[in-house]
């Protein structure tokens, strides 16, 4: 539970186009990107490669004083046929605060005892191939990351910030155990998929589409008291899709 006297947004102050039932966040600086991207050719297959910076910043008010923490992130991808028209493969890697931009998601920050903010370093990692078996058929392959760090600090025996060693964990796999048993701090998340996609039907009344996926994914958490728990989750997804024209 956050400190009363943390302020990190306000109750919406309604008028002017504002609806006040959403808070207002206290950052007074926006997210800002900048990209740039290479599109040449290795023989017949097609390359394209990209970077990117995004800079955050996030700020805070507690005990009638103000913080405020400016971080850069980063990140590149690269996609490539492997076989023109038959196999792709790509690869992206980010790192930084990226909390609110990841699948997973993260937080995007931490705070110590006097209100500071810490962010939550994150890594990504995402490698993918499909393969253009037929002109109606492809099959897919994902594997991905996104992983934290502990972040944290300790004011005697009381605990503060992100995957604390001394935080609750003896409630995690216990059903409806109560909230206070299992603060379960993710410091990591993983995913492999494979599918396919085929096209049923396609004339001069539109496409018919469907497809398959199935995903194993893990989540792990922070070591605390009573363990580092972790789960496990098997998903299959089906699609059936008309496009018109």
């Amino acid at each position: 539970m956050l400190n009363p006297n943390l302020q990190v947004n306000l109750t919406g102050p309604g008028g002017s186009f504002f609806n006040n039932a959403n808070n207002v966040s206290l950052n007074h600086v926006p997210d800002f990107t900048a990209k740039a991207a290479w599109d040449p050719r290795l023989g017949p297959n097609k390359l394209h490669v990209e970077g990117w910076v995004l800079y955050r910043d996030f700020y805070d008010r507690f005990n009638f004083a103000n913080h405020d923490l400016s971080t850069v992130s980063f990140g590149g991808h690269i996609a490539a046929e492997i076989i023109p028209k038959t196999l792709e493969a790509q690869f992206s890697v980010s790192h930084g605060s990226l909390g609110r931009f990841t699948a997973s998601p993260f937080p995007d920050a931490t705070l110590r005892q006097d209100g500071s903010i810490q962010p939550l370093p994150i890594t990504a990692l995402l490698a993918g191939a499909v393969w253009h078996t037929t002109p109606s058929l492809d099959l897919y392959a994902y594997a991905g990351l996104e992983k934290t760090r502990a972040t944290f600090s300790n004011v005697g025996t009381v605990p503060f910030g992100y995957g604390n060693p001394l935080y609750n964990n003896t409630g995690c796999n216990i059903e409806n155990s109560p909230a206070a048993t299992c603060n379960g701090n993710t410091s990591e998340i993983r995913q492999y998929s494979v599918g396919f996609y085929d096209t049923l039907l396609q004339g001069a009344y539109g496409t018919i589409k469907a497809g398959v996926q199935y995903s194993y994914n893990q989540r792990f958490a922070f070591e605390g008291v009573g363990g580092a728990p972790k789960t496990d989750d098997h998903i299959v997804m089906t699609q059936l899709r008309y496009y018109p024209f």
